[in-house]
């Protein structure tokens, strides 16, 4: 199976790596799910090759197993505006090469339930549903749950124009995953995508 990428570099000394991979992920987003390219809407992963403790780092690689594709990408106004600008560093379209180590960047969705106005909406939820059945409502126990490191990469819908967080963790693996198994951002998940990126 042959994979092909293209990395972008954020230039900006200090500049805020997440925000910036945010919009590159809309961009790719809104650009898989036009009509055309509704067919290959999940088979663009998202790498970010120099993750660290700190940020995911100031790169950020698109890959998938169709060039065609990743063209069509690369030619995006928004990336053409960043590097005109002298923001962004965008490298050619290459081939991954053989025997590189691979990763999954994991969308975990439970992640958000730990943040304490996640937690408000749900027990107000609750609460609301036991009114309707008629019953006392009783919290249920504190529930704390330790997750593996995470960032967050801030994003913007395209249809509704709402902010929302992605809580991204890297995980690697001994093998290659499915190269058409992302999500419409380009990641894995904890329940259907099991998609992996090459880190090199």
């Amino acid at each position: 199976m042959k994979r092909y990428y293209f990395s972008i570099r954020f230039l900006p000394e200090r500049a805020d790596y997440e925000l910036l991979a945010g919009r590159c992920i809309s961009t790719m987003h809104g650009f898989l799910s036009q009509d055309r390219n509704h067919s290959f809407k999940n088979s663009v992963g998202v790498a970010f090759p120099h993750w660290n403790e700190k940020n995911i780092g100031d790169v950020t690689t698109f890959v998938s197993e169709h060039e065609s594709i990743l063209t069509g990408l690369f030619y995006q106004p928004y990336f053409s505006t960043m590097m005109n600008e002298g923001l962004f560093d965008v490298s050619p379209i290459e081939s991954v090469p053989q025997d590189v180590m691979d990763a999954q960047f994991v969308y975990n969705r439970a992640i958000k339930k730990m943040f304490r106005g996640s937690k408000r909406r749900r027990m107000k939820r609750a609460k609301a549903r036991a009114e309707i059945q008629g019953v006392v409502y009783a919290p249920s126990p504190k529930e704390e749950r330790e997750f593996e490191p995470f960032h967050c990469i801030p994003m913007v819908s395209n249809s509704t124009g709402l902010e929302f967080i992605l809580h991204i963790q890297r995980q690697f693996t001994d093998a290659v995953g499915d190269v058409n198994q992302f999500n419409s951002y380009g990641f894995a998940s904890n329940e259907r995508w099991t998609g992996t990126v090459p880190l090199f």
